[in-house]
């Protein structure tokens, strides 16, 4: 051809990006993580870079690195199959996919443990370098006989660098596993669900196989990072009842290990119950996935049967219950951590009294010395709770996640490639195996076989093509259901509702017995019968989608493939019709031509690129169904087609027009299947029909022979010829060019009788009023909020407890300020009772039955008001949970359609209902729990290490200043990654949503290993985001953990240069507080960076209260219910007994930048009327619906 219509747009071609004459993209450049040295990662120097330009500017997606190559879903899939045993029997019953992840990664893990042992050594040398200082500023004989203090500071200052280091960089590992175990696990089950079976598809819901990729996954990468501590934990806790009792008592250690050994023994028992508790909570949270998806989904249905407040309620019912089992998971989760947090009071009041009770007395150094040893394990028991939580979750995780990859797959009828035949496979194909390669024969290409075949599918199979949502109970009657699910317009299904309930009785344990089939290349087979009868059954078992139980099954060559559930991607036209075939502009415009799509193309405002929306929102059912032959006309090389009925969607001219362009010219020499359930005029140009009944053939042959057993077939032509057929076309000429598209038009198109004249001037008129990039660009990106998080997001937050959200954080920091004085009063009780020791025997104020009596008191009081603030800020954080899912989910149901729901992904909204309210139901509550908890430690221990002279206080004020300016630094990149993190992890879900819906066209045209590679890079991208903000935090950690040494070396400096100008109770407490910093500052600030950016999630969730409302949405009932007085709560008196409907001069367009699709309509329908709307597609006929029903305002 000479060149393209001016409806075809040229290929896409990347745009001249604006490149900055500065700086090269830091995307165009390798990863430096790549080729880092051990220092540079051991310091997090490799990040500074990015952490540069992200203080100075708002940092974007063109500004992260490239994911490495050896964190890539392919890499890591490939190291991960060499490994997996999935029928292998394990030992201790772990799971298979756990056992082949620690394979996969146990060099990384090694170095992870490795890591561990060098901290807590270097925490136990610490400890005795303590000892030693405390004996030295006491004037006594140190343990290692040092007669310069000056030495013991640099003993202590190296032993803390040691261990902050050691833990930096072996969290660093851990993270970078855990991510690429999320990756994985992602990947692993994304290619399952292109395999699952019909069984299996009916075992696993959308919205579960989501919560696998969502939240199992998250649990995976959690256990992974903090798993560690279950190995320091324990680790620590032994190292310290060995110095205990190496230095001091055999007895007193054994006490100390007793009191370990119980609260270990506690809390294992906690995380068992709190694994129960997850079991039953991801339960729930699949069921409310399930039903919001559903929901969602067939949002116009809900909205046709104002079923909006009874979905409500009906997720809110389970919303309660998840909310129930969410308020006990983390009340046993807090009553582990507090308990834990608090352990090391219990442990040090253990090990004082029996030594006190076996030596009778005990010096300050003792004390202060026994408080340190305690103090190896204290960051040790603080994280181990929620390593145990993440253990009990990650259990689970891979419970569901073995059970998935270990379901049912399709069995393989189709070839690989072009190049092969491929007789019939076995019913069980190995677990995430790829297709086997055939080799050529070139021999009996487009032959289709069955011999005494038998087909069925699973029973009470819930039919994957309908989603089927149904209000509450108590609001709807029964009978009504059955229609509604028919109406439901879900992703997967369009067409009439005869169609859809065929599909859907199809798929109740249907069955097709005893088939015999012989189809020659090059032939023409119509497939006919009755609803019901088994014709899409008996394409499904020719593709393999229906399972087969007996005979053989051949088919060779190349597939194509049009379902009766036409599937539409979110994508442009040509990518849907190109379906990633190379571009050939010849073939393409043949193509346009032939399925009569060419005329619609000329209205678009940007032709064949524009955005055709998800599921095909803005297409008529004619339209999409001409898309999808389009896209099987295109496919190159293909020797079989497949025609699952889609003729029915179009009108009879139409049908009439693709069947000659399409099936009889385009695709001669193919062999041609094609499901008829209306144009039975057509089977008389059959070489071969196949009439189904009841899940057998009843008859095939010619034409002339099925006709002669059947001759009501003659009788059954709809279809609309001759003149006639002319005449109504040109009637409907003018409306339908006025009007718009079925569902939502961007303009009306043409639907096409490609003989008929067009009013070309009109056309152009409405191209030019389209015209323009924005009006062909129907899908918006996501909103990403930039810059900080403002203070009204977390009143907002705090708000939905029911309170003022700034009393509730007043009082919730009362109460972890209140609780700290006590724990600092336990801490500095032993040392008080130790000075004053020898004045017992002089004072009986002073008796050891007076300070243990005193100093249990402060135990018991410091464990009330630890676990009372701690349920304080759990209960807050689940009621805002609760408060805010209520609210907004309710005002997404009530958003407009056409200018939300038609421009917004479902993936997006699905995002923020799973992924977004996990963070918030599961992350936000731990994370300002320990954020408060950890903070007000800090805060204590800074104050009372300044209490061995002011000028220690002074020197933390130039500390405090860069602690704050790091803070302020690092947030500003911090925040722009996790929320680029969020923005990535959608399109991993749309993916994933539309693969599902689209599931057996994909499979037909073997283009499983296409979407696997679209995945894998949506997939890798994300996970490059979520690793970069791990690696980030870490630069923040080893930054803050050096200041946090710079103040155990001022304190240690301060007291051996004023040595005995110090008191020996001020200068321990001054020491062991100080020491308590270690890694401590850090874990505050990380907490406040986690906080901060596990609340974009709040904040993208309350980006929901920004959708604008439908206008009417209830008013005019509630008003005229309301003016009526005599009204009871039903209708009002004033009520109409008949309907009547009056359009008057009605004007429509669906959205402001668009065009009116309904111009000046007049239209009275008395009551009892019967009334039918025809015209042809696009003419508008489903826009008065529209308007009828107020789903456009």
């Amino acid at each position: 051809m000479g060149g393209h219509p001016h409806y075809v747009e040229p290929p896409p071609t990347c745009p001249s990006a604006s490149v900055k004459a500065t700086r090269v993209a830091l995307s165009q450049l390798p990863n430096p993580l790549a080729t880092a040295s051990l220092p540079s990662v051991v310091l997090a120097q490799w990040m500074q870079p990015m952490i540069s330009l992200g203080s100075r500017q708002i940092l974007e997606l063109d500004d992260m690195w490239p994911v490495c190559s050896s964190d890539t879903c392919k890499t890591l899939e490939q190291r991960f199959r060499r490994v997996y045993e999935p029928h292998r029997r394990q030992v201790l019953g772990l799971s298979p996919v756990f056992v082949a992840y620690v394979k996969t990664f146990q060099a990384q893990i090694a170095v992870v443990l490795l890591g561990c042992v060098v901290y807590v050594l270097a925490l136990g040398l610490q400890t005795y370098v303590t000892r030693a200082l405390l004996e030295f500023l006491n004037g006594e004989e140190n343990v290692f006989h040092i007669d310069s203090g000056y030495w013991l500071v640099a003993m202590m200052t190296g032993s803390s660098l040691v261990a902050v280091y050691a833990l930096n960089y072996l969290f660093f590992v851990a993270s970078r596993i855990g991510s690429n175990m999320r990756s994985l696990t992602m990947s692993l089950v994304y290619e399952k669900a292109l395999k699952l079976s019909s069984a299996a598809r009916q075992e696993y819901s959308t919205g579960e196989i989501l919560t696998l990729m969502s939240v199992d996954t998250e649990r995976v990468f959690t256990a992974m990072v903090q798993g560690p501590w279950l190995v320091m934990g324990p680790l620590a806790f032994v190292v310290s009842c060995v110095l205990i009792g190496f230095l001091f008592d055999f007895y007193a250690a054994l006490a100390g290990a007793v009191v370990l050994t119980a609260v270990m023994a506690i809390s294992v028992q906690q995380g068992d119950r709190i694994a129960g508790l997850q079991r039953h909570l991801l339960q729930v949270i699949d069921e409310r996935v399930k039903v919001t998806s559903e929901t969602l989904q067939g949002i116009r249905v809900m909205k046709f049967y104002a079923w909006e407040d009874s979905l409500a309620q009906r997720v809110e019912k389970l919303r309660v219950r998840e909310v129930g089992l969410l308020r006990k998971f983390h009340s046993y989760q807090v009553l582990n951590t507090v308990m834990l947090f608090i352990t090391p009071t219990f442990l040090s009041g253990a090990t004082l009294g029996v030594y006190v009770l076996i030596r009778h007395t005990i010096t300050v150094v003792e004390a202060f010395t026994l408080v340190a040893m305690v103090n190896i394990s204290r960051a040790a028991l603080n994280q181990l709770p929620l390593a145990i939580g993440g253990l009990s979750k990650a259990k689970i995780a891979y419970t569901r996640i073995d059970a998935f990859l270990s379901s049912s797959e399709v069995a393989s009828v189709l070839p690989n490639s072009s190049k092969g035949v491929e007789s019939t496979p076995t019913n069980e194909a190995p677990l995430l195996s790829a297709c086997a390669e055939l080799e050529s024969t070139g021999v009996g290409r487009g032959h289709i076989s069955i011999r005494d075949g038998s087909f069925e599918w699973p029973a009470n199979l819930n039919g994957g093509d309908v989603v089927v949502v149904t209000a509450a109970a108590d609001d709807i009657q029964r009978e009504s259901l059955d229609k509604v699910a028919l109406a439901t317009n879900s992703p997967r299904t369009s067409g009439n509702a005869d169609q859809r309930s065929s599909l859907s009785s199809e798929k109740q344990g249907f069955q097709l017995h005893g088939l015999n089939i012989e189809i020659e290349r090059g032939s023409l087979v119509m497939i006919v019968g009755k609803v019901g009868s088994g014709k899409s059954s008996l394409v499904n078992a020719i593709l393999g989608e229906m399972p087969r139980t007996s005979g053989m099954l051949d088919i060779s060559g190349r597939v194509a493939y049009v379902s009766q559930d036409t599937w539409i991607r979110n994508a442009t036209l040509r990518d849907n019709i190109l379906f990633e075939q190379d571009y050939d502009a010849e073939l393409y415009a043949r193509v346009l031509d032939a399925s009569q799509l060419a005329m619609d193309l000329k209205a678009l405002p940007n032709g064949d690129a524009t955005e055709i929306g998800e599921r095909g929102i803005n297409l008529s059912g004619g339209q999409k169904a001409r898309v999808a032959i389009a896209r099987a006309m295109y496919r190159s090389g293909t020797d079989v087609l497949i025609l699952d009925d889609p003729l029915s969607a179009v009108d009879p001219h139409v049908a009439h027009a693709i069947f000659d362009e399409c099936i009889v010219k385009l695709a001669a020499g193919q062999t041609r299947l094609l499901v008829v359930n209306s144009h039975y005029d057509l089977l008389a140009r059959a070489e071969h029909i196949v009439m189904m009944h009841d899940g057998v053939i009843a008859v095939q042959g010619s034409y002339e022979s099925v006709l002669a057993q059947f001759p009501h077939l003659a009788t059954h032509d709809t279809s609309i010829q001759g003149d006639n057929m002319k005449s109504i076309a040109e009637s409907v000429t003018v409306a339908a060019e006025e009007g718009d598209d079925d569902v939502l038009q961007v303009s009306s198109g043409e639907d096409c009788n490609v003989e008929a004249d067009t009013n070309e001037a009109a056309k152009a008129q409405v191209v030019q009023e389209c015209e323009g990039k924005a009006a062909g660009q129907l899908i918006r990106a996501e909103d990403r909020v930039k810059g900080k998080v403002g203070a009204s997001v977390y009143k907002a937050y705090f708000d939905e407890t029911g309170f003022n959200g700034l009393v509730v954080i007043f009082a919730v920091v009362l109460a972890y300020c209140t609780g700290q004085a006590a724990r600092t009063v336990v801490d500095w009780w032993p040392g008080h009772w130790a000075r004053n020791m020898p004045r017992r025997g002089v004072d009986p104020t002073y008796s050891g039955t007076n300070f243990g009596m005193w100093y249990l008191g402060f135990l018991v009081l410091c464990t009330v008001l630890s676990f009372g603030r701690a349920l304080m800020i759990i209960e807050s954080c689940v009621r805002s949970s609760q408060n805010m899912h209520d609210e907004l989910f309710r005002r997404v149901l009530r958003a407009p359609v056409t200018r939300y729901f038609d421009v917004t992904p479902m993936g997006q909204i699905l995002n923020r209902f799973s992924s977004d309210l996990d963070q918030m139901d599961s992350i936000l509550p731990q994370e300002y729990q320990l954020l408060l908890q950890n903070a007000s430690l800090a805060l204590g221990a800074l104050i009372v290490s300044a209490f061995a002279s002011y000028w220690i206080g002074v020197a933390y004020i130039p500390i405090f200043l860069v602690f704050l300016y790091i803070g302020q630094y690092f947030k500003k990149s911090s925040r722009e990654i996790k929320r680029l993190e969020g923005v990535t992890r959608t399109p991993v879900y749309n993916l994933f949503s539309e693969t599902l819906s689209g599931l057996s066209t994909i499979r037909a045209f073997h283009m499983q290993d296409t979407f696997i590679n679209q995945n894998r890079r949506v997939v890798d991208t994300n996970a490059n985001l979520y690793l970069t903000y791990w690696a980030a935090s870490r630069w923040l950690a080893t930054r803050l953990d050096f200041l946090s040494v710079a103040i155990i070396f001022i304190v240690s400096l301060y007291l051996v240069a004023t040595a005995g100008s110090v008191g020996s109770l001020t200068s321990g407490l001054s020491l062991t507080y100080s020491l308590m910093l270690t890694s401590m500052v850090q874990w505050v600030m990380r907490s406040v960076d986690r906080t901060d950016n596990a609340m974009t999630s709040v904040e993208r969730l309350l980006y929901f209260r920004q959708i604008e409302s439908e206008d009417t949405a209830g008013k005019i009932i509630n008003e005229l219910t309301a003016r009526d007085p005599q009204s009871t709560g039903g209708t009002p008196r004033s009520w109409p007994s008949r309907g009547t409907i009056r359009f008057d001069q009605l004007c429509l367009r669906y959205r402001p930048e668009l065009p009116l699709v309904l111009k000046g309509v007049d239209l009275d329908v008395a009551a009892g009327e019967k009334v039918g709307i025809c015209g042809r597609t696009g003419a508008g006929k489903s826009s008065l619906m529209v308007a009828l029903f107020r789903i456009c305002d």
